[in-house]
This record gives C-alpha cells, structure tokens and sequence, in this order.
C-alpha cells in the first residue's frame, strides 16, 4: 500500500470519527470544525484565504522630461506616477519590486525624433529579458515610437526595470510619450 494510500485511509477514518449526525447544535459544528482543522493542519495543510495572493498590484509610470545620451545600462526612471496599486514602482528608482510571487505582465514605450535613437532593455534582477530598439535614424521628419512587452515569473522582492542598451540612450521624448507599466496576472 503507497503512502499517499495510506493517508487517505487515515483521513477517511478520522473523518468518520469525528462527523456527527445531521441533528447537532451550533456547539457541537464548531466542534466539529476544529477538529477538522486540527487534522488538517497536522496533515501539513495551511489555512489560507480565498483571495491570498489575488491583491492587485499595477502601476503606469510616464517620463516627464526628454532623456539624452544615457550611460550604457543607465537606468531610465519613468518619473511620473499615475497609478501604483501595492505600491511596487518605486518613481525614484525606476524599479518595480514584486510584493507576492507570481507571474507579472509589462510594457514600454518610446518615443525618439527623426534622427535620433533610443534602445532599451527590460532586466529582471539586472539580467535582460526582452530589447526595445526605438530608431528615428531613417526618418528626415516625425518621430519613431516603438513598444515591447514581457511576462515574467517573479519571487517576493525580485525587481524589474527598464535601462539603456549599449549606451544607445540618445533621445527619448518627455512630455508623457514614453511610459513603463505593469500589472500581476
């Protein structure tokens, strides 16, 4: 007999011990209902509730000034905050740091001016994971706007941001053009 045979048989038969019949007073089901507890507990199950881990975390960030010739791996700090439900975008870092585990939806966008080029990456924990190559080098007029987005497995305090690539950080227009946002799927 496997084990997880043999705890079946166990919570049968403690179930059984401990269920009453259908006439019972409020005393004896919560009785009833503690000692259900008591046993899974003991069992290694935990006492969770329905909505844990179901809190909403979003947040859209916007840049409010234009950005020149970023540092190679330069953090770009989406400055202006327009929602930040859990409070996981910090707008002096630029870094959004994961309140609970699971799976986090972002996004990008970029704005740069005929001529001028802007390549971003979005890192997980300083390791990239997807580039946003925005290039108004082949335009004579009008600007050059690209978007890029990336679902991430994250822990509790794992941290994403967007920074420059290679020190192409040329121009990024202000003015709420460009923004990162995110949400907990």
């Amino acid at each position: 007999m496997s084990i997880s045979s043999s705890a079946f048989i166990l919570l049968l038969t403690i179930t059984t011990i401990v269920s009453g019949g259908g006439n019972e007073t409020p005393q004896q089901v919560v009785t009833r209902y503690n000692n259900y507890k008591t046993i899974c507990t003991g069992l290694g199950y935990q006492n969770v509730r329905c909505n844990a881990g179901k809190q909403d975390i979003a947040f859209q960030s916007s840049l409010t000034k234009n950005l020149y010739n970023l540092k190679n791996e330069e953090t770009v700090i989406f400055d202006k905050v327009l929602l930040n439900e859990g409070n996981a975008y910090n707008q002096r870092t630029g870094e959004f740091t994961a309140t609970v585990e699971g799976v986090y939806s972002f996004n990008w966008k970029i704005l740069s001016s005929a001529g001028k080029y802007f390549v971003t990456e979005i890192v997980h924990n300083g390791n990239p994971i997807a580039f946003n190559h925005c290039d108004g080098r082949g335009i004579s007029s009008g600007y050059a706007s690209t978007s890029n987005q990336a679902n991430i497995k994250m822990r509790k305090g794992d941290k994403v941001w967007i920074r420059s690539q290679k020190g192409n950080g040329r121009f990024a227009h202000g003015g709420y053009w460009c923004d990162f946002s995110g949400y907990k799927v």
